[in-house]
């Protein structure tokens, strides 16, 4: 064949071998993929790919990254996503709140989960009117969601935005009517938890942002994070979501809960905290799918036989630990301008991937 023929066929074969990779379900301009070997880590790869093929499908998506071992196994971003691009990871902001506040305990800025809302908040963010069953609810009780105060958000209810545009974030969470006695019943609520947020500056004279820097994000090596301020007025960082941190963070996140706070051989966070965050510390009543229990500020569920436990947020912001795997998966996707119907739609079609075709890809 002469030469000049050899020629012609390779920029023919070239031609089309770009013509499909272009035409490629996962479009090179908008996403970014790469799989580290997860035969390796006893994932099956043609399961895994049609998961995340899946996961591809949906409108927003930014991230998937998962591994185990603390080891990524494959990791794909979409829409301006990417490894070390901030986001803002709406409650999972509240899992990473749980952990503020053992690390708060250890070092004696808090006592105890025994201490009340009266303590640090009278004559601070409250009068001394507020009334004594309100002034007693506990720390523990704002980790394990039974304060036992009036909210409406996983029901389908607008207390988030009413609570959001009240001005007054500490008193407009107090001021709600008791719906069963403080301890006694799960009633998933943002304002509580924002009400640690505050209790976390009080002590210890820094923002959430500013201690989560301190003693837990930059000794894991997280030097990128960002934190939402409620108003101007209060500067205080919203104890129940705006969190921006990385898919990559997420990840490390993960592995720092399944290694018992452990990170790089330090003891980021105490063990004994850690297994109180993701023991059974309250029933949910089936609130979410895969999500019948709750410790402090982690759900706890279990799927296909395997026991997990996981930090989620409005929209499709997860990190999903399973033990029995020693395994990580985050996601997060687009959520702002996003209706609710789409962004709750969102939100279990991610989750639902994850645990239904994820998940069984993964081998013992």
């Amino acid at each position: 064949m002469k030469p000049r023929m050899i020629l012609f066929i390779l920029v023919i074969c070239s031609t089309v071998s770009l013509f499909f990779l272009c035409c490629n379900k996962r479009d090179p301009v908008s996403s970014k993929s790469t799989y580290h070997n997860p035969a390796a880590q006893n994932i099956d790869v043609e399961q895994l790919s049609e998961a995340i093929d899946k996961l591809a499908e949906i409108p927003g998506i930014k991230s998937i990254v998962l591994g185990r071992n603390g080891v990524i196994a494959a990791e794909e971003y979409y829409n301006d996503g990417g490894a070390d691009v901030l986001h803002d990871v709406r409650s999972v902001t509240k899992s990473v709140m749980g952990l503020l506040i053992g690390i708060a305990i250890r070092e004696g800025f808090i006592q105890s989960v025994d201490q009340t809302v009266g303590e640090f908040l009278v004559g601070t963010f409250v009068d001394n009117t507020l009334e004594t069953a309100k002034a007693q609810i506990s720390i523990e009780q704002l980790l394990t969601m039974s304060c036992g105060l009036e909210w409406h958000e996983l029901d389908g209810g607008d207390s988030y935005n009413q609570w959001y545009l009240s001005g007054d974030h500490v008193n407009w969470v107090l001021d709600q009517p008791f719906i069963h006695e403080p301890g006694q019943a799960f009633n998933y609520n943002t304002g509580s938890t924002h009400l640690l947020s505050v209790i976390l500056t009080l002590t210890t004279g820094q923002s959430a942002l500013d201690f989560a820097r301190t003693y837990l994000f930059e000794p894991m090596g997280i030097e990128q994070s960002d934190w939402t301020i409620l108003s101007p007025e209060e500067k205080l960082n919203n104890g129940g979501a705006g969190l921006k941190i990385s898919p990559h963070s997420m990840f490390a996140i993960g592995n720092l809960m399944l290694n018992g706070g452990k990170w790089n051989q330090v003891q980021i966070l105490p063990a004994e905290w850690v297994n109180r965050c993701i023991s059974i510390q309250n029933v949910t009543h089936d609130a979410i799918p895969y999500g019948t229990h709750y410790g402090y500020l982690w759900w706890i569920g279990q799927a296909h036989g395997h026991n997990h436990f996981f930090a989620m947020g409005w929209g499709g912001q997860f990190i999903i630990c399973v033990p029995d795997f020693d395994l990580v998966v985050v996601a997060t996707c687009k959520w702002s301008g996003v209706s609710s119907e789409l962004a709750q739609q969102h939100w279990l079609n991610i989750f639902i991937t994850i645990l239904d075709n994820i998940l069984p890809a993964v081998k013992e």
